[in-house]
C-alpha cells in the first residue's frame, strides 16, 4: 500500500498483502507522487473508486505505480507472468487470469492510457478489491 494505502493489489482478488509488500507499495506511492504532477486529492478519490476523473497526471501516476510494482513496462506492456506469480497458492489463478486477460484486451494509444484502461477495467470487474 503506501502513505494512503493507494495501490492495494493490482490484480489478486483475495490476496492479503504481506508487510513487505505493503512497505514496497507505500514507497512506490511516495515516489510516484514526487515523480508525477498529480493532485493528491484526485489520487485519493481514485482510491475510493472514483474513475470518472480521467486526466493525464492520474494516468501517469497509475503507470508509475504499475512500473514500480513490476507489473508493467514503461512501454505499457503488462507483465502477466509476474502478476500471476504473485497469486497465493490458495488463490483462484484461473479466475484472476480471466480478469487480467479481459482487461488487457483494451490497449491504449500510449503506455499511460494502457495502464489507465487496465486499472479502470479491473475496478469495474472487481470493485471490492481495488487496484489502486
Amino acid at each position: 500500500m503506501k502513505i494512503i494505502i493507494f495501490f492495494a493489489c493490482v490484480f489478486v482478488a483475495a490476496q492479503a498483502l504481506t508487510d513487505d509488500q505493503k512497505e514496497k507499495l507505500k514507497k512506490h506511492h511516495v515516489e510516484c507522487l514526487s515523480e508525477v504532477d498529480v493532485d493528491l486529492a484526485v489520487v485519493q478519490r481514485l482510491r475510493a473508486g472514483d474513475y470518472k476523473q480521467e486526466n493525464d497526471g492520474l494516468k501517469k501516476f497509475v503507470l508509475c505505480m504499475l512500473i514500480k510494482s513490476e507489473l508493467m513496462t514503461k512501454e505499457g506492456k503488462f507483465k502477466k507472468d509476474i502478476a500471476l506469480a504473485k497469486i497465493p497458492i490458495e488463490g483462484d489463478r484461473a479466475a484472476v487470469e480471466r480478469v487480467i486477460d479481459g482487461c488487457l484486451a483494451n490497449k491504449g494509444n500510449t503506455p499511460e492510457q494502457s495502464a489507465w484502461n487496465y486499472v479502470k477495467c479491473y475496478h469495474e470487474k472487481n470493485p471490492k478489491h481495488p487496484i489502486l
